[in-house]
């Protein structure tokens, strides 16, 4: 009998903290919407079109496959606000694929252990840093795109003729700046060490001996590549068309793969500019901008897969946002003050108008490119100059020093340096 009773008792205190956690849902429902509603169309929501896929109700968050020409769009599932906190969890630990073909609702498994806190110290920083692109000859330079070109007709004061490769000025800065962090205590990850490698260790060439074939399987069906896409790329595609249609991809999600496995503090993706009205970027502009990406800007056609739905679901439930706002504010400010370049406004450039949502603060916009959206944590997507400006392209093209064993020109040294202090004030503000 007293078994009974006891039974009876806990069933009984369990239905009250159940009524109690359902009250308190319910209670705070309304402010929960406001904030996420607000949220949403600060930084993620770029043609006010995210309604259309994601519902805010008293009881949670609905989220449904787009509709299209020929069906009204469907249920894919909710997340009741009383699960608000657990679904933070999954969506911090695993990647919006695995959500996407292994999502239940419920609580996440034993194995996710604690979330992480970022260690404000930099003796314990785990630093992950991306040197974007690959290229280190002119040749896979053409394929990515993502050259700067110039003969010494068009500027005054040069012998010869200028040539720069992004991916060789973007390596040259990681390295020196993983030295000093290093030298601080940081742990620093680089997704490629060395030129014309690739986040899969190898060149484009190896890649498309070894890998290709399978990961165009792969792609194929996942539903990434379509059966025509795939058989073109298979039969018809030159190296270049296979480079820029397929490879880019494929390998920007390795980075994002590396990066979410080493669970950095903070991530800083290193990118070198150009003035996107100066055609073919063979003539000197006087344009020279300073700016930096977080995650947010989806355009509607973008939220169609339902991995990007979950990609949105993060940026919007979990802090990630904010701390990067916050972050890339000490990069931009560090990159123009010691560079002496200005920050962008919206102005200063179409995609900024166009496709880019303003944060609040000079020069950082949230923008949906593959790392902002696919990357976890704290990250700045950093451009800090303009390649193909009149004074920039002299300055860099000049090999006048060596750091650690690396020739590069003294203003590479100065990016690396800037970003190397935006990260220190950046950990020293938070210290306080």
């Amino acid at each position: 009998m007293k078994n009974i009773l006891r039974r009876y008792e806990l069933l009984l205190a369990l239905s009250y903290w159940l009524l109690a956690i359902s009250l308190k849902a319910q209670i705070n429902s309304d402010s929960l919407v406001a904030v996420y509603t607000q949220k949403m169309h600060r930084y993620l929501d770029k043609e006010n079109k995210a309604s259309e896929v994601l519902s805010f109700t008293k009881d949670g968050i609905e989220v449904y496959v787009p509709a299209t020409d020929t069906s009204r769009r469907k249920f894919e599932f909710k997340i009741p606000w009383i699960e608000i906190n657990y679904f933070k969890r999954f969506l911090i630990f695993y990647d919006s694929k695995y959500l996407c073909t292994h999502w239940f609702p419920g609580y996440p498994p034993d194995e996710i252990g604690e979330e992480k806190s970022l260690l404000y110290s930099l003796k314990n920083l785990k630093i992950a840093l991306d040197p974007g692109h690959i290229a280190g000859d002119l040749e896979t330079a053409k394929m990515e795109k993502k050259w700067v070109e110039m003969k010494k007709n068009t500027m005054k004061g040069i012998k010869e003729d200028i040539k720069l490769i992004e991916g060789e000025l973007t390596l040259e800065t990681a390295l020196i700046l993983k030295k000093k962090l290093e030298s601080e205590g940081a742990t620093v990850m680089l997704t490629r060490e060395k030129p014309n490698q690739s986040a899969f260790g190898i060149d484009f060439k190896k890649w498309k001996d070894s890998l290709f074939h399978k990961s165009l399987d792969s792609a194929y069906a996942r539903g990434d590549v379509s059966f025509e896409e795939r058989n073109f790329l298979l039969k018809k595609a030159n190296d270049t068309e296979i480079f820029r249609r397929f490879f880019v991809s494929e390998e920007l999600k390795e980075r994002a793969r590396k990066i979410n496995e080493f669970h950095p503090d903070l991530t800083l993706v290193i990118h070198y500019n150009v003035d996107e009205t100066n055609q073919n970027w063979n003539k000197p502009t006087k344009k020279d901008f300073v700016m930096a990406f977080v995650g947010g800007g989806f355009a509607a056609d973008e939220l169609d897969k339902p991995e990007a739905r979950i990609d949105f679901l993060r940026l919007l439930l979990t802090d990630d946002i904010e701390h990067s706002i916050n972050f890339s504010k000490y990069i931009v400010n560090s990159l123009s003050k010691k560079l002496g370049v200005p920050t962008a406004l919206d102005s200063c450039a179409i995609y900024l108008r166009d496709n880019c949502i303003t944060t609040g603060v000079n020069g950082v916009f949230c923008r949906n490119l593959t790392l902002t959206r696919t990357v976890k944590g704290t990250l700045c997507y950093g451009e800090s100059l303009y390649q193909d400006n009149i004074n920039e392209c002299k300055a860099l093209s000049k090999k006048e020093i060596t750091v650690d064993g690396i020739r590069t020109s003294k203003r590479v040294e100065e990016v690396a340096d800037a970003y190397f202090q935006g990260i220190m004030n950046y950990v020293k503000e938070k210290k306080k």
